[in-house]
């Protein structure tokens, strides 16, 4: 599953103009195509790649509008850095995600140069990628609409966030890890890794009981406030 979502991913970026901005709509659906993956995974069933097309069967103008939404707040937090710093932040960016081709003068430069820029990226980045972190899966298997979905993802990163810190830091020193292994190859488990691990936390913050299947969401009810 893994490495054909590289595949689709390495085509889509190699699309002129709009590849790359692709690639942030597509990522909602690649959450649920695992989170899907994941459950069925859970309940016995047997798991091929074509639960990656779960969200665009199920769920496709939620996940798009979420898609959508990431793709825009991303650039606009790319044009304030720029303004407020005078940093690149797809730059930085780009270069973090190949770290083999920058010697260590260059890296330290960029850090010595670009600690402005990051440290207000991260800032900025912090509420939207909670807000993305767990709506994929309440669009999916709840039916919220993406505005609620994000809203709700939002709050439970909320009050949730110590062991959300936590799981964070681990993602981080493994993702490192995995980065600087040749050819991809660990970043062909840290993907799936991270993902279902996602998947979890989801089913333990939105979903009651022992059983995860079928789901009885916490958040269901005529007394669920709605965004």
């Amino acid at each position: 599953m893994t490495a054909l979502v590289f595949l689709v991913l390495m085509g889509v970026a190699s699309i002129p103009v709009v590849g790359g901005l692709g690639v942030y709509v597509l990522s909602p659906f690649l959450v649920a195509g695992y989170f899907a993956a994941a459950r069925a995974g859970e309940s016995g069933e047997p798991v091929t790649f074509l639960y990656l097309g779960t969200g665009f069967r199920q769920a496709g103008k939620g996940l798009f509008v979420i898609g959508l939404a990431y793709l825009l707040t991303t650039l606009f937090i790319f044009k304030i850095v720029l303004t407020l710093t005078g940093g690149n932040l797809q730059t930085i960016v780009e270069n973090a995600q190949s770290p083999a081709s920058m010697d260590p003068a260059a890296t330290e430069r960029m850090l010595r140069e670009d600690l402005p820029a990051l440290s207000l990226g991260m800032l900025m980045f912090i509420p939207l990628l909670m807000a993305t972190w767990f709506s994929p899966g309440l669009v999916l298997f709840e039916g919220f609409g993406p505005a609620k979905a994000m809203w709700w993802s939002l709050w439970a990163c909320a009050v949730n966030w110590r062991p959300l810190v936590f799981y964070t830091l681990i993602v981080v020193l493994v993702g490192m890890v995995a980065i600087v292994i040749p050819l991809g190859l660990g970043l062909l488990v840290f993907l799936p890794w991270t993902l279902t691990s996602t998947f979890a936390a989801y089913r333990q913050i939105f979903v009651s009981g022992e059983n995860p299947d079928p789901p009885h969401p916490v958040l269901h009810g005529d007394n669920t406030p709605d965004a």
